[in-house]
């Protein structure tokens, strides 16, 4: 295939593979392997040791495949908030995606995203199924076409954004003080003494 449409013109490919060469089913095999291989501390997006040779292999088939870029999309089983799985499964796909860079893969090569609970292998009813859905998969496709993730599951969830609790106003009382209280009570005995006096003090006779 030797035209505008080849996007790999030094090596050779089938047209309906954009003139590149296809990925071998030796490597898809190794791509669902690696699915299997990577585990993160529970609750966690820290890689467990197990999970290095495994990644260090998918950096040295990334580099046999210099006109593909990886997928990687997290996945979290059911249990907790929905929230918060979702930023875990981002956060373990990101976890694996700086392994690789690490080991010289190009950052515009390796793309991640998470799905958190909304795509289970299996169901969540069971300790066996929930630890199929806990994965993080590896696809690869032709650098510039759609990612392989969004092409199975669509588009990456959001995080709902939860609203700020309304604060209820608070109407402070004015407190009086202890002077301006006694000032009151002082004023009120003198008024009543003034009415007492008045009714008490005798009315002045005229002289005849």
């Amino acid at each position: 295939m030797l035209n505008a449409d080849d996007r790999c013109p030094d090596r050779a490919g089938p047209a309906a593979n954009r003139g590149c060469p296809e990925i071998k089913a030796e490597s898809r095999q190794r791509l669902v392997e690696a699915t299997r291989s990577i585990g993160f501390e529970r609750n966690q997006a820290t890689l467990l040791p197990s999970s290095y040779p495994t990644l260090d292999a998918l950096a040295e088939l990334l580099k046999e495949y210099p006109d593909y870029s990886l997928s990687i999309a997290g996945h979290t089983d059911s249990q907790g908030p929905a929230a918060f799985n979702l930023r875990l499964s981002r956060e373990r796909a990101a976890a694996a995606r700086r392994y690789l860079l690490d080991r010289g893969l190009p950052e515009s090569r390796v793309e991640w995203l998470g799905y958190g609970i909304s795509h289970p292998l299996a169901t969540n009813a069971t300790e066996e199924g929930r630890a199929q859905n806990r994965r993080v998969e590896f696809d690869m496709f032709l650098t510039g076409d759609p990612n392989a993730a969004q092409v199975k599951y669509g588009p990456e969830p959001t995080v709902p954004k939860t609203s700020a609790p309304t604060k209820k106003k608070v109407v402070k009382k004015k407190v009086k003080s202890k002077a301006s209280l006694r000032k009151k009570v002082t004023s009120t005995r003198a008024r009543k003494g003034s009415k007492t006096l008045r009714r008490t003090q005798p009315s002045a006779t005229r002289k005849r």
